[in-house]
């Protein structure tokens, strides 16, 4: 009676957010996700896609990710597909592909990521410094604190 002879969806376990379901908390599937109603918190997920009445407030972090609702958050994804409905308020890490519609409003920051690739153009930063920046972070703290205290 409820057995499910469709296997592609049980096997990547594909999940839907319908268009009057609002979600508070976070998300964290492997498989795939339709949002078409409201998400407040974070989704991490194998594919992710927003529909146009989808709306989500938090982060995103994606293999796949294709919006063509309204995201308030940054946005970490392989593959990103941004239709012409969509509004993304935040800024987006992309590591392969980028599409962005005419017509989608996007105010954030857009930046392609090589995650597990080290650049040997650029030499790192000796741990000197690194601990002096340390050390000139503490002394600022510090003047801060007294400044608190004497007040």
């Amino acid at each position: 009676m409820f057995n499910n002879n469709n296997s592609q969806n049980s096997e990547n376990g594909a999940s839907l957010i319908g268009e009057g379901l609002n979600v508070e908390g976070d998300l964290n599937c492997k498989g795939s996700i339709e949002v078409a109603g409201i998400m407040n918190g974070n989704i991490i997920a194998n594919g992710l896609k927003v529909l146009e009445t989808g709306s989500i407030i938090g982060g995103v972090k994606a293999g796949r990710f294709e919006v063509f609702g309204f995201i308030e958050g940054e946005i970490y994804a392989d593959d990103i597909v941004i239709g012409k409905t969509a509004t993304i308020k935040g800024d987006i890490f992309f590591k392969d592909n980028l599409k962005i519609d005419e017509g989608a409003d996007v105010d954030g920051y857009i930046k392609r990521v090589n995650q597990g690739k080290s650049s040997s153009s650029s030499p790192k930063q000796p741990p000197k410094s690194q601990k002096d920046k340390k050390d000139k972070q503490l002394e600022i703290e510090d003047s801060a604190k007294k400044a608190v205290n004497q007040s």
